[in-house]
């Protein structure tokens, strides 16, 4: 079972003051959604930057199943084990929906049918049928297109969904749909689903809620 845990995290940008998190330490396990709540400028966003493997903390540790990021390669760490949906979607305009998923695979050298193969699949378990699959995203709803995005981030085989803000540009039906969706890749298919969010139904609908303020974490 994955787990990701930190240990006295600290982080600071530079020519910074303070710090942006400090003394961090908490446990987000696979078969459960967590959310992360808190003002803009708490320090969530650099959290989930580090559990990216996007950076490194100044001080403490992250470890992936007892095994510390620092002593692992941090592209092989992205490319595996981790994947960020965004709140801006971030999909490529002129790729199809299948295009977008198979985008990933293609590029970590899998043959473009095999890709198409698992690409169909993750999009049906996302609720995106055959006749959308051709479909620029410009032609699909913004629930839609983030169900796409949840695809492609499946698509690697990755086991930790890190989603920043994954509601913020839906509506109300939209939204509930979403973290379904999250809620269900957690307790269902076993994921570890992690969420930064200021949408309250988001914190409802998880397993565990931590808050950020002013850099430090606390369980709610």
């Amino acid at each position: 079972m994955v787990a990701l845990t930190l240990e006295h995290v600290s982080y600071r940008y530079k020519k910074a003051a303070q710090n942006v998190l400090d003394g961090v330490s908490c446990r987000f396990e696979a078969g459960e959604m967590t959310a992360v709540v808190g003002p803009s400028g708490s320090g969530k966003t650099t959290l989930l930057s580090l559990l990216a493997g996007l950076d490194r903390p100044g001080n403490g540790r992250i470890l992936l199943n007892g095994r510390d990021l620092a002593a692992m390669d941090l592209d092989d760490y992205r490319r595996q084990s981790v994947s960020v949906i965004f709140q801006a979607f971030q999909l490529f305009p002129l790729l199809t929906a299948l295009e977008n998923v198979c985008f990933p695979m293609e590029l970590n050298g899998l043959k473009k049918k095999e890709a198409e193969v698992r690409a169909r699949a993750q999009l049906e378990a996302v609720g995106i049928g055959k006749g959308k699959w051709k479909r620029y995203p410009a032609r699909l709803s913004g629930g839609e297109q983030q169900r796409v995005a949840i695809a492609r981030a499946l698509s690697s085989g990755a086991r930790i969904l890190l989603a920043d803000e994954p509601t913020g540009n839906l509506d109300g039906e939209n939204s509930r749909n979403i973290v379904d969706l999250l809620r269900n890749l957690a307790h269902e298919g076993g994921y570890c689903v992690v969420i930064v969010t200021h949408d309250p139904t988001v914190a409802e609908a998880s397993d565990r809620v931590y808050r950020m303020e002013e850099g430090r974490l606390r369980s709610v």
